[in-house]
């Protein structure tokens, strides 16, 4: 099966369906992160994250997987990437993003299928599309940090809450594979555009938080112009943008000689209580070309009121770090 392409529209783009298929001549990707747990053993956490990135970097377009999910408690990370220059067995038609026999999403009327297989570990997970999507910035486009340069520009829109269900394996080397029955919650991501993937102003440091009374708010900013931008999804639905924010790092952690920023307190003014923590539960680890991990979400009284999955790209707080060919390489 071949992939079906569709040109890149800006300010004219289509509704969610009509965008679901590859662009051409921009990046793109499909960018599923969420949380669940087995109700056998319900204090007991998992993330997990899915991947399919369409780059388009010195003139070549592969498509790259990527794979992992983390045990909180144990602090255990497991992550896969593939890499296909040729494109052979990888194709997204209008409803199926397929990943040769490593990964499929099937989109659906009112779910979405998740299916990975890999050596360690598998899922099958059905995603309610819950709330539905929503556009980001301004009509869906998003500001990549260069308010003056047209081309720096994605259209973005997500599916922010997805009551999560499914079947799990992890296997577990020299043991028996652990199998579980989950339930959780993800955000699905779809965001494409002409910017400039390596260049370091274009990196930013992204902050999508679920809050458990089902109000999300996602944050997208860029510490090298600075540029920021966000939009807040109360429970109703309604749409809000966020602009007016501001979050300080607690601590800097480095990774492979690159700085990542590591805790971080928000102030976000007229968005229910205002000022958060959001206190990673994991060190966080480097997928390569990025750098993510979960945090809980502390109010002003102490108390946790939601969990955040954040991503932090290197040139964000390493101005000379770029992301090239070392982002093709295979793990």
């Amino acid at each position: 099966m071949k992939s079906i392409s569709i040109p890149y529209r800006q300010g004219n783009h289509g509704d969610f369906d009509a965008e679901w298929a590859v662009h051409r001549k921009v990046s793109g990707w499909w960018y599923i992160t969420g949380y669940f747990s087995d109700p056998a053993e319900p204090e007991r956490l998992y993330s997990y994250q899915f991947t399919v990135i369409k780059a388009r970097i010195y003139g070549i377009s592969p498509y790259i997987l990527q794979l992992a999910m983390t045990d909180i408690q144990t602090q255990k990370h497991y992550f896969r990437q593939r890499v296909s220059f040729w494109n052979r067995d990888v194709y997204v038609n209008e409803n199926t993003v397929n990943y040769m026999s490593l990964a499929c999403l099937e989109r659906r009327p009112a779910e979405m299928v998740l299916k990975a297989n890999t050596d360690l570990f598998e899922f099958t997970l059905n995603l309610n599309k819950g709330k539905g999507a929503f556009w980001h910035g301004d009509g869906g486009v998003l500001i990549m940090g260069a308010p003056q340069k047209p081309k720096e520009r994605t259209v973005y829109y997500s599916y922010t809450n997805m009551p999560t269900t499914g079947e799990v394996v992890l296997h577990i080397p020299g043991g028996e594979n652990k199998r579980m029955q989950v339930t959780g919650k993800s955000w699905f991501d779809r965001q494409w555009g002409p910017y400039h993937l390596i260049d370091p102003y274009t990196h930013w440091e992204w902050f999508s938080i679920r809050f458990f009374d089902d109000e999300e708010v996602m944050l997208f900013a860029f510490p090298q112009c600075p540029y920021y931008d966000g939009t807040h999804i109360a429970k109703d639905g309604k749409k809000t943008l966020v602009r007016n924010y501001t979050y300080t790092p607690k601590r800097f952690v480095e990774v492979n000689g690159i700085s990542f920023s590591h805790g971080w307190d928000l102030v976000m003014p007229g968005v229910k209580e205002e000022h958060y923590e959001l206190r990673p539960v994991i060190e966080g680890q480097l997928n390569l070309a990025y750098f993510e991990l979960l945090a809980e979400v502390i109010n002003p009284q102490g108390e946790k009121v939601g969990l955040c999955v954040v991503e932090l790209l290197p040139g964000a707080r390493n101005p000379d770090k770029k992301m090239g060919l070392d982002l093709f390489k295979k793990v």
